[in-house]
């Protein structure tokens, strides 16, 4: 199975690929919603993140969970 990402723009819920995009005549697809607006991460907080990781007894899943929101703040 072969994977093809390509751009394009949803408008009344129709589906347009950009001019550059050859699809098949019939096909399956699976799509992916981008936001609006660009993701930001916080590259401070994973920056510092690795040196947690050398704590004993650190609960890991935790941890991950805790780092993960840290990046989402802006």
């Amino acid at each position: 199975m072969t994977y093809v990402t390509f751009e394009a723009e949803i408008a009344d819920g129709l589906v347009t690929p950009s001019a550059d995009a050859k699809l098949p005549e019939r096909g399956r697809a699976l799509v992916t919603l981008l936001t609006e607006t660009p993701h930001r991460t916080n590259w401070e907080a994973v920056e510092a993140s690795p040196g947690v990781l050398r704590q004993p007894n650190l609960d890991s899943s935790a941890w991950q969970r805790e780092v993960r929101a840290q990046w989402d703040r802006d």
